[in-house]
């Protein structure tokens, strides 16, 4: 149990509160992890293994970040009369 500081009040649930933030800060670091290695021009599957997430997890986050580069991909290509 956390250590009680004068008029602080520590509850059983202390902890769980704890583990649930823990657990958002690291979704959040994983799809940072993701985000910067579909950047660098990583794979899929490179990226899953420096995350040790599943693939689903990555495609998630991948998927959305294909679709953006294909689209701007197009428009730069239309914009040089391609």
């Amino acid at each position: 149990m956390a250590k009680k500081k004068k008029g602080e009040a520590v509850s059983a649930t202390d902890g769980v509160l704890t583990v649930k933030r823990l657990d958002s800060i690291l979704a959040a670091l994983q799809n940072l992890l993701i985000v910067q290695g579909h950047g660098a021009g990583m794979t899929k599957a490179q990226v899953r293994t420096a995350a040790k997430m599943a693939m689903n997890t990555v495609g998630k986050v991948w998927k959305p970040l294909e679709k953006a580069r294909k689209a701007r991909e197009k428009k730069e290509t239309k914009a040089k009369g391609g």
